[in-house]
């Protein structure tokens, strides 16, 4: 069930508006009919609201202002713009203002029913937010404290919830479309000027027929975000005050370029020798250590999960010779990469066909 408010000062229309839905939809409750602004904030400050239609031209607070405040003081509410007027400027702020749809007067039965439901699951999810939800919202408060390897990890764990909890692929474009718009609104947030390239890399998650059939390339589109995020926050070092995470965080955006200590040391403003010593006590192992076992552990993970041949990953992973890469990979793990890939995925199909 979700609640639905109605921002509409002409009676036939509302009422007409509210006969559609309570006839043809069973999940929704009309929790309010405004005939103002004001009257429509109101509602906003007293009930869970989910889903608002609201008329631009209305007494009072007029409706942009309305969706101003419901932004501000609603997560998660769907909203959907009713208007006569066919205005750019107007839809031009309304865009601004994050609306998610349009329907121009007079609305015909079929039309709002079809724009309902299709936010139907999106209202749903977030009526009743599962996993992926929270770790969306641990993944925004990561992203904004600028901690880079804490990031990564999180959108992991919510790109795999994500395929977990839903099969339907526009369902999925819709949370990976989410997601990017979270990435955008916090490089705002954060005073971040990248000319285009965000944009540009959260339009390719659209593109169902390249993603969705594969979480990790859905995973490896969202990254590039994050790194054009964190590259251009980034200043010399200066993105914390904890030393040793900016050094790991460094790393990690970095290590599939054949980062060396002294790119590090560069980067954090200290010598190599000291950086060696710190990193050493900080972290229990020695900067190469460290290093191999991260590649070894990204190769693991590429193994099972794609079917990209070792050599690319050799490559992705900044090793020259495919050799060199199998005999580190086999002097780590005890298997070559492809006995590796042979008996883990393996394993992985067997116990999900168990499942």
């Amino acid at each position: 069930m979700y609640k639905i408010l109605i921002v509409e000062d002409e009676e036939l229309e509302r009422t007409s508006l509210k006969i559609f839905l309570e006839e043809n939809l069973s999940d929704v409750r009309i929790v309010g009919e405004a005939k103002s602004g004001y009257e429509a904030m109101e509602y906003i400050n007293r009930e869970d609201i989910n889903l608002m239609l609201v008329d631009i031209n209305i007494p009072g607070a007029d409706g942009l202002e309305v969706i101003k405040y419901a932004r501000e003081k609603l997560e998660h509410v769907v909203i959907i713009v009713t208007t006569a007027y066919n205005d750019f400027d107007i839809a031009h702020t309304a865009i601004k203002l994050k609306v998610d749809d349009f329907l121009l007067k007079p609305i015909r039965k079929e039309t709002l029913i079809e724009t309902v439901q299709a936010y139907e699951d999106e209202l749903n999810f977030k009526d009743n937010p599962g996993q992926s939800s929270k770790l969306l919202a641990k993944l925004g408060n990561e992203i904004r404290r600028c901690s880079y390897k804490a990031s990564i990890d999180l959108l992991r764990e919510y790109i795999d919830s994500v395929y977990e909890e839903y099969s339907d692929v526009n369902t999925i474009s819709k949370k990976l479309q989410e997601l990017a718009k979270m990435i955008l609104k916090i490089s705002e947030e954060l005073g971040v000027n990248d000319g285009n390239e965000l944009v540009v890399q959260s339009e390719k998650l659209k593109i169902k027929y390249l993603l969705y059939n594969n979480k990790h390339d859905a995973y490896n589109e969202v990254v590039k975000m994050i790194d054009i995020l964190f590259d251009k926050v980034n200043v010399k070092g200066k993105i914390s005050d904890d030393g040793m995470k900016v050094v790991i965080d460094y790393i990690e955006r970095n290590i599939k370029k054949g980062i060396s200590l002294e790119d590090v040391a560069n980067h954090v403003n200290i010598s190599t020798y000291y950086l060696s010593k710190i990193f050493k006590k900080e972290m229990g192992v020695n900067f190469i250590t460290y290093i191999t076992d991260r590649k070894m552990e990204l190769a693991k993970e590429m193994l099972v999960t794609t079917d990209v041949p070792v050599l690319n990953i050799a490559l992705d992973l900044a090793y020259n010779e495919a050799n060199y890469f199998s005999k580190a990979f086999k002097k780590k793990t005890g298997y070559t990469p492809s006995e590796y890939r042979e008996k883990f995925s393996k394993r992985k199909e067997s116990e999900h066909e168990t499942v």
